[in-house]
């Protein structure tokens, strides 16, 4: 079977390029023929060889396929981008094949890929008469309604195989997996989907759930959207990651409760925002708009991990070392602290430092810190861990005290990364410093593609890898 398949993919991968480059065939059409095509033989091959095997088998296209993109030369877009979506899947394809044990659970992964995402393509580009983007590419009402109608054929095709989910999580499975397609950018839902697919399948056979559990959550969650982008705390893209994170967590989690963190976050977030406007030019422009969804990702993300995958099983030691609740409320205090530092120090406008050179900033800058911003930031800390302290069992005084110091420091690396790495430009004509690129500005610190986002993400990862893997904290 693994010759056939590769064969197959190889001829579909040069009779794609070959019409895309000679123009026989409009350019998305080659494309969605190769992923059909490509992500289809992953979807056989998993239950047809051996698995060992195809873990080598499928690490080496990686390779393979990342070299291809690196090198410029070929699998590009029609808008003369590299096609990193192509890259993306058989990196998904890996993770499963280590990670999930039921091959059939993975092919069906896979399958959504293949099929779902090429129907929204399609549908789009033929019937659409209106796009919209949540984030970076953009997508149509058609081209969604496509994706899910697709699935739940896909899903009654392979009825047996799902049937134990019910007809009403099977349904708010397709309806969440039609929402990261539509979050996806770069060809990220080529990672995103079949990953969350398999998770979701997982997370839920642990939890024997009601037969509509999920759907409950996703209408929940409607409300949710449709009032914080009606007062703009969040963009629609933003609510639509915000609502996926907290499922996310609840099923994880398997309990509503872990949800409050979050809200505390983006409730005193945005009062913060609203209180003490931000009235500087240096900062991220962002911080002037309502949070997106790489906004929400950046500050939510390592929790969401911890809800989804580090949940202990139940036990006497477990009950005595509650780690992975300290794990949660570190993580939320350090993005609690950190914004509430952000919105006030620039409010106030203290004198602001460098934390790193201390040399004198504008406030706002990424990497200064003030007094003002400062005492915010501990306060932000304070208050997350003052307010969730009760949700971890056998919690102590010193154990509060370790998450308000976790936050802190955290709030702490994120300046000093923001200082060495984060991009900062210069107005030529006036010599202003600012985080934001634009007409007449020039880089001349960081890396360009170092932004305040990623900075707020790598902090809180950083902060909370050291203290799983480095010491107890109970």
């Amino acid at each position: 079977m693994l010759l056939p398949l590769a064969i197959t993919v190889l001829i579909a991968t040069v009779l794609c390029e070959t019409a895309a480059r000679k123009k026989w065939l409009p350019y998305w059409v080659t494309r969605k023929i190769l992923h059909f095509v490509a992500v289809g033989a992953c979807a056989v091959a998993t239950v047809e060889l051996e698995r060992e095997l195809f873990i080598w088998i499928v690490a080496g296209a990686e390779v393979i396929l990342l070299g291809l993109i690196l090198s410029n030369q070929l699998l590009r877009e029609e808008s003369g981008r590299r096609a990193w979506g192509i890259v993306w899947f058989p990196l998904a394809l890996l993770i499963l094949l280590l990670w999930v044990q039921d091959d059939r659970l993975i092919a069906f992964c896979m399958l959504i890929l293949a099929v779902c995402d090429p129907a929204a393509t399609i549908a789009g580009k033929l019937w659409a008469k209106k796009d919209y983007q949540l984030t970076g590419d953009p997508k149509s009402l058609v081209g969604s309604l496509a994706f899910l109608t697709s699935f739940g054929l896909l899903v009654w095709l392979h009825l047996p195989f799902g049937a134990w989910l019910g007809w009403g999580n099977l349904l708010a499975l397709g309806l969440m997996l039609t929402a990261a397609e539509a979050l996806g950018s770069r060809g990220l839902d080529n990672l995103i989907i079949p990953l969350f697919a398999a998770w979701f399948f997982v997370g839920m056979e642990e939890i024997f759930p009601a037969q509509n559990y999920a759907l409950y959550l996703v209408i929940a969650a409607l409300p949710f959207c449709w009032v914080l982008v009606r007062r703009r705390s969040l963009t629609p893209g933003g609510a639509l990651t915000a609502s996926l994170l907290g499922i996310v967590v609840v099923i994880g989690s398997k309990t509503t409760l872990w949800l409050l963190p979050l809200f505390l976050f983006l409730l005193s977030s945005s009062l913060i925002g609203r209180l003490f406007p931000v009235t500087t030019v240096a900062g991220d422009a962002k911080q002037k708009q309502p949070r997106d969804a790489t906004q929400v990702l950046a500050n939510g993300a390592v929790y969401g991990y911890l809800a989804a995958f580090e949940w202990p099983k139940d036990g006497f030691l477990y009950l005595i070392h509650p780690e992975t609740e300290i794990w949660l409320l570190a993580a939320m205090a350090i993005a609690t602290a950190d914004t509430w530092s952000s919105e006030i120090g620039q409010y106030f406008r203290q004198p602001t430092y460098d934390l790193v050179k201390w040399r004198k900033v504008p406030a706002g800058l990424s990497g200064g810190v003030s007094i003002a911003g400062t005492l915010a930031g501990l306060g932000g800390a304070t208050f997350l861990a003052g307010a969730c302290f009760w949700m971890v069992p056998y919690m102590s005084f010193a154990m509060v005290i370790k998450i308000i110091l976790i936050g802190f420091f955290g709030m702490l690396l994120d300046s000093a990364l923001g200082s060495l790495f984060q991009a900062k430009y210069k107005d030529v004509a006036t010599g202003a410093m600012s985080d934001t690129p634009g007409d007449g500005r020039e880089l001349v610190g960081g890396t360009k593609w170092m932004t305040n986002d990623l900075v707020n993400f790598l902090a809180i990862l950083l902060v909370i890898w050291v203290i799983m893997h480095s010491f107890r904290l109970t």
